[in-house]
């Protein structure tokens, strides 16, 4: 269950995401059936792309692209103290040290909206079909 639970709520709040485009667009209102199918393929490949851009934000940010521009705010706040003695950090090695082992996971984020980017191609599939 630890295992299937990220990828229950991801899929939550994917679906989530589709049903409030489709009440954005307004479905109820479509003439044919090519025009729900599009609808339909927009709803998943909006919700796909969201789910699948936050796991590659999550890829990048455990690598460390983050670091610098994180550590610099630090800092910028770190101006404000009244003792600047009691830095949390003394450089950026430091930070970069305690960061190492401090990683999330993010793969059920891109197995999550791949499935979802599937989804949308299934129904724009269907609407070149029909």
């Amino acid at each position: 269950m630890k295992r299937v639970l990220p990828y229950l709520i991801t899929t939550l709040v994917g679906a989530a995401i589709v049903v409030t485009v489709i009440l954005a667009q307004r479905i109820w209102t479509a003439e044919d059936m090519t025009e729900i199918m599009r609808r339909l393929s927009d709803a998943f490949f909006v919700a796909g792309v969201c789910i699948g851009g936050v796991g590659l934000l999550v890829f990048a940010s455990n690598g460390g692209v983050f670091y610098m521009l994180t550590f610099g705010i630090i800092r910028l706040f770190d101006l404000f103290r009244r003792n600047i003695n009691e830095r949390k950090y003394k450089d950026f090695y430091e930070y970069k040290e305690s960061k190492k082992d401090k990683k999330h996971g993010f793969g059920f984020m891109l197995v999550v909206g791949l499935a979802f980017i599937a989804i949308a191609g299934a129904f724009l599939a269907a609407y070149y079909n029909v």
